[in-house]
């Protein structure tokens, strides 16, 4: 394994936005859920609150348009219904080479996401056997994003300080949740431009710019302290 920065030891992954392909399909799938109340759900309404896990959400959207809480569960079970049905797992272009780097280096890898556990460790079965070193949902927090707790739990399990971590997410409440947790963060705009992911220490567009972001991160220190 190449030496790294001794500065960072682990790269922390939200899913949704970042890994998947899928924020098109929760929106899709929260509209359908809301559509019965003649509520429309704009895409940027929504992306603006990916982190904070399906209760959340509802509760949230509901008090927004004025529907009553005791629907929430059932809201909650249609939106699930319905991206269960329309559910294919896509990734972004240049992410398994960003894997094959971040696989390649002295690193800990965890996901961490507002996605509920079932969901998570359904993708990780199918698709990463034996990549991650620690997976948080909101099944494993009591505060999920935009608080620290998600990010900090995972630093915790992974055994490394917060500030040897960094983070890659693509939406405001994650950036704000692994800042509070004391990490680094770099942001890519799959869902939302880079006016909204200011408080994100690195904004790109691309995978391939992630990878590019990274490699400087984590050059070796001998290469770091020649410069």
């Amino acid at each position: 394994m190449p030496e790294t920065n001794q500065k960072f030891k682990a790269v922390l992954l939200d899913m949704d936005g970042v890994i998947l392909v899928s924020m098109e399909q929760h929106l899709e799938a929260w509209q359908y859920a809301f559509r019965k109340y003649n509520v429309h759900i704009e895409p940027e309404e929504f992306f603006h609150m990916e982190g904070r896990g399906v209760k959340s959400v509802v509760e949230d959207l509901s008090a927004k348009y004025g529907i009553d809480p005791a629907l929430a569960s059932g809201l909650m079970e249609t939106k699930i219904r319905y991206y269960d049905n329309i559910y294919k797992a896509e990734f972004y272009d240049g992410f398994f080479q960003l894997l094959d780097f971040l696989s390649s280096q002295n690193l800990k890898l965890a996901i961490v996401t507002g996605g509920g556990r079932d969901r998570v460790q359904r993708l990780v079965d199918e698709h990463f056997e034996n990549v991650f070193d620690c997976i948080i949902t909101s099944d494993d927090v009591q505060n999920t994003k935009p608080y620290p707790e998600p990010y900090l739990k995972a630093a915790e399990k992974l055994g490394v300080n917060p500030s040897a971590c960094v983070v890659i997410e693509n939406a405001p409440l994650g950036i704000r949740s692994a800042k509070q947790a004391g990490m680094q963060v770099i942001a890519i705009q799959t869902t939302l431009g880079k006016a909204y992911l200011q408080e994100a220490d690195y904004i790109t567009e691309k995978m391939a710019e992630v990878k590019q972001v990274l490699e400087k991160l984590l050059e070796p220190a001998a290469a770091l302290q020649n410069e």
